[in-house]
């Protein structure tokens, strides 16, 4: 690894906890900066997202903010679809490939930055009903 490596992951870092959705800036970087293919870019895209996921985790759990059901829910549905993508990817040409996940993240940047506010009244309401739970639920 080289230094810029460590800056750039730091910047990103600082962006993901600020809320910038910079999981795709990571894989851009390792792909453009780095000339890493595609797929080993997304793996240590996925390695960059576990640790900060892990230390995210470690600050929720003290605090009771986090709802299991969904989780379960999440990573059952997020493992299925890996293991999708892992069986699917290695047979698709790397240039098609890049193409997919430059037009996921030009579509999911399109709906973050095009929903109306009551477009966002599920997640709106689940996190703000996780904060009141975490609020109200007895310390043991």
């Amino acid at each position: 690894m080289q230094p810029l490596d460590f800056i750039a992951a730091g910047v990103i870092a600082l962006l993901t906890g600020m809320g910038v959705g910079s999981g795709g800036l990571f894989v851009i970087y390792l792909t453009l900066i780095r000339h890493l293919p595609q797929l080993t870019a997304q793996g240590f895209n996925l390695l960059f997202f576990l640790s900060s996921a892990g230390g995210s985790l470690l600050l929720h759990i003290p605090r009771r903010k986090i709802r299991w059901s969904l989780i379960a829910l999440l990573a059952g549905t997020g493992a299925a679809g890996a293991w999708l993508g892992a069986t699917i990817a290695p047979m698709l040409h790397p240039a098609l490939l890049r193409r997919l996940f430059g037009g996921m993240l030009v579509l999911s940047g399109c709906v973050v930055l095009f929903r109306r506010e009551k477009d966002t009244s599920f997640f709106s309401s689940s996190l703000h009903k996780t904060a009141q739970w975490g609020k109200n639920k007895p310390r043991r």
